[in-house]
């Protein structure tokens, strides 16, 4: 727990950054293009991660990244930070706390909406009403595709609250009083 209260004091102390400057969306969604390199990339964080590699090697190559990519000064100054903190393996709950303190700050929440196949833009845009209403917040949907639910709709508010009308999900029940009789 110690690694997930260091890595929200960066988080939060991102996020003051960001809000400073009136980059709070803009430096999350740049935040995500390492995150996510390094998630799918285990021999760059072996690189990384290696203390035999010198540090100053290590800033060349995220330089050289953070360059491509185009990403604002604050994001890249922050990721030179992490790294030289030796924190750049948290970079994912880093992210992933700083968006939630982010949802927070602007009073919405994500809602994470699992369906067997495509939702339309009016399906999306009725289940974005009605979740806004009932959580009496703006609400922002991320979409997923899970085949196996069959049919139906899983949604998760936030980290806690769950939804499941999925097809699969009922079958279980069904299943469930079967078998109690």
């Amino acid at each position: 727990m110690i690694a997930g209260s260091v890595a929200k004091r960066y988080a939060k102390a991102l996020v003051e950054a960001a809000a400073a400057g009136g980059e709070l969306l803009e430096v999350g969604e740049e935040l995500q293009v390492p995150a996510s390199f390094l998630k799918d990339n285990p021999e760059i964080q072996a690189f990384f991660g290696n203390p035999s590699i010198r540090l100053s090697e290590k800033r060349a190559l995220l330089g050289q990244v953070l360059e491509r990519s185009g990403v604002s000064p604050l994001t890249a100054d922050f990721l030179q930070l992490v790294l030289e903190k030796g924190r750049l393996s948290q970079l994912e709950i880093i992210c992933r706390l700083y968006r939630d303190l982010v949802d927070e700050r602007l009073g919405r929440v994500r809602a994470t909406v699992t369906t067997a196949s495509p939702l339309s833009e009016d399906a999306q845009e009725s289940l974005t009403k009605r979740l806004s209403d009932i959580m009496k917040k703006e609400v922002y949907l991320v979409l997923r595709q899970d085949p196996s639910l069959l049919g139906g709709v899983v949604t998760q508010l936030g980290d806690s609250i769950v939804f499941d009308g999925s097809l699969k999900r009922q079958l279980e029940r069904l299943k469930e009083q079967l078998i109690k009789g």
